[in-house]
């Protein structure tokens, strides 16, 4: 899961290359912090990208999804703590924490887990791919929550995004028709969009949360809030977790690299950039994620599901931001321009 990005600071500003590079010595070389920003932001997609896809990996071993959830929440959660002590002072919140913090944190914490819960099961069942494509439409949930909570109808070019969305993912599900779907398919699709509509809410009502207490004060807070409910669940339910040294080597991998270091990037990157960009190259997780599924895994979508992944991908730029191919070309191409060193 994606870990819920926070507005930028006020009047934080990045500085254009051109102005970097006049303001420095001739012989020095500058880096431009907007192009190093986006450059951050790319690594952290790159790395939640991967963690579908190293799931996989872990199941291999014969551990179960109730034990990669739990280690995995009960590995991140000292490290998302850690960053709070390091970097906490300087988190753009309105206030400390309070106690009523802590309520509403355990509430969200806990659509967390079973957010967490409902894609990991999803990917216990289906490819990677696919489950990160019903995953990705949950900004079209978050238009319509929007909607229902505010009490008013959707503009129309939402209304046409959401449409569009949803018609790109019957692609990818039922490219050659619903008869030919399987009840595999279908049932692991329900367990994606289920963890697509509980993070929805989850990410919908928690905004206000996160401005108050800051990003990462409210990370450390619902991924703690998430790790007692996988305990206390785990206790109740009593599924096998079926440790294995293999299992547990991968779970810290996905724990460490596509859970923790992967948010304190996007932090960073959303602080220096803003929100707006750092989202639009959020976009491209999904396509890491199938590039290194064929790769490593051999997942192969056919000719109407990469016509559906592309639809929905255009869907849910346009609900996000107003998209044009050309605008998207050039924000991807932007770290890779500027972010390396220039010369005066």
């Amino acid at each position: 899961m994606t870990p819920p990005s926070s507005p930028s600071e006020p009047g934080q500003q990045s500085i254009p290359a051109s102005d970097a590079n006049v303001a420095a010595p001739s012989t020095a070389p500058v880096v431009s912090p907007a192009g190093s920003a986006l450059t951050i932001v790319l690594l952290a997609t790159v790395a939640l990208a991967m963690k579908g896809l190293l799931a996989k990996f872990v199941y291999a071993t014969g551990m179960t999804v109730d034990g990669l959830l739990l280690l995995r929440f009960l590995i991140a959660m000292p490290f998302f703590w850690l960053g709070v002590v390091m970097f906490g002072k300087n988190r753009p919140g309105e206030r400390k924490m309070k106690p009523v913090d802590l309520a509403w944190g355990g509430l969200y914490g806990g659509m967390f887990f079973l957010a967490a819960l409902f894609d990991f099961t999803a990917v216990s069942l289906i490819d990677v791919t696919v489950s990160r494509i019903v995953l990705f439409t949950f900004p079209a949930i978050v238009m319509i929550l929007e909607a229902l909570h505010k009490g008013r109808f959707p503009p129309f070019r939402q209304i046409v995004c959401f449409v569009i969305t949803y018609v790109g993912l019957v692609l990818v599900l039922a490219p050659g028709g619903f008869g030919e779907v399987s009840q595999t398919l279908w049932y692991g699709a329900a367990w994606a969009f289920c963890s697509a509509l509980t993070y929805a809410i989850y990410l919908y009502f928690g905004q206000r949360m996160i401005t108050t207490v800051g990003s990462m004060h409210f990370a450390a807070l619902i991924n703690t809030a998430a790790g007692i409910c996988m305990v206390v669940y785990e206790l109740i339910v009593q599924n096998p977790l079926n440790l294995n040294m293999a299992g547990i080597m991968w779970t810290v991998g996905i724990s460490i690299f596509c859970t923790v270091i992967p948010f304190f990037l996007l932090y960073e990157g959303i602080r220096r950039v803003g929100e707006t960009q750092a989202s639009l190259i959020s976009l491209s997780g999904p396509a890491m994620t199938f590039f290194a599924a064929w790769l490593f895994l051999g997942e192969v979508l056919t000719i109407p599901q990469l016509i559906g992944f592309a639809v929905v991908t255009i869907g849910v730029a346009s609900l996000k931001n107003s998209f044009t191919l050309a605008g998207l070309g050039r924000l991807l191409a932007r770290p890779f321009a500027s972010g390396g060193p220039t010369q005066r």
